[in-house]
């Protein structure tokens, strides 16, 4: 798939998306390091990121906003772009129910060129995103705009359980969105998105606990969570076939 059909693909389908949920937003009752606490990737991403207050953080991919409102919602100054007009729309209704617009401005953008100057952040953040894109263009322009010794999180989907891919690929479960252009990420990649970072920490999270997903999202199955503990202690070899990773770095 060429670069401008795979733009065109992506953004027809968060715009779809965009459409379909916009009218569900509520007001959020926490900020983002609170959230985090809820989440199975949040604890990781919350105690690396450190205290928001007055920092410059770039959302890329913000799809309907939530994230960008949380960050807000911590003190944070953002800046969140998304392909998806649509969702960009979206995400400025989401910001101004939750009282945040003052502290948030919305831009439609690809992420393989990027519209801000050098070293503009301290803190760049994307949830669900870099499967979505072309990794060299970008990886370049994510080091352009962080400042030095400034940190990168990201929380992704990985690609490499068979059964976990036919799910995706086949079957329905709650809140499952349409299929893109995306691809979830091999050990191959999360090494590519990592290029060039002075330092780099990686994590492989939910095992068992992927199940939780085929009930929607805010389902929390604490028994599946400790179990995931114990066997990706015990047996690392297992990681491979987790549904998420989570990538933390320091430029």
């Amino acid at each position: 798939m060429d670069y401008q059909h795979k733009l065109r693909v992506e953004s027809s389908k968060w715009d779809s998306v965009a459409t379909k949920y916009a009218p569900t937003f509520r007001a959020e009752i926490n900020d983002f390091h609170r959230h985090a606490e809820h989440t199975i990737w949040g604890r990781d991403v919350s105690a690396f990121l450190g205290p928001l207050e007055g920092k410059r953080v770039l959302e890329i991919g913000c799809g309907l906003g939530r994230h960008s409102v949380l960050l807000a919602k911590s003190g944070a100054l953002v800046t969140a772009f998304d392909l998806s007009l649509n969702s960009v729309s979206a995400a400025h209704e989401r910001a101004a129910m939750n009282g945040v617009s003052g502290k948030v401005a919305f831009n439609v953008a690809a992420a393989e060129a990027l519209p801000y100057a050098d070293a503009s952040f301290d803190v760049i953040f994307g949830r669900s995103i870099l499967h979505h894109l072309e990794v060299y263009p970008t990886l370049s322009e994510l080091h352009r705009v962080l400042r030095p010794g400034g940190k990168a999180a990201f929380i992704e989907p990985m690609g490499m359980n068979p059964l976990l891919n036919f799910a995706r690929a086949h079957l329905p479960y709650r809140h499952k969105n349409p299929r893109g252009a995306d691809r979830p990420l091999t050990y191959g990649d999360i090494e590519a998105w990592c290029q060039g970072f002075r330092e780099v920490h990686y994590v492989e999270h939910s095992l068992l606990g992927m199940l939780e997903r085929a009930f929607g999202f805010g389902h929390h199955f604490t028994a599946l969570r400790k179990t995931d503990e114990f066997l990706l202690q015990e047996f690392p070899g297992l990681k491979r076939y987790c549904r998420t990773v989570v990538m933390r770095m320091v430029n």
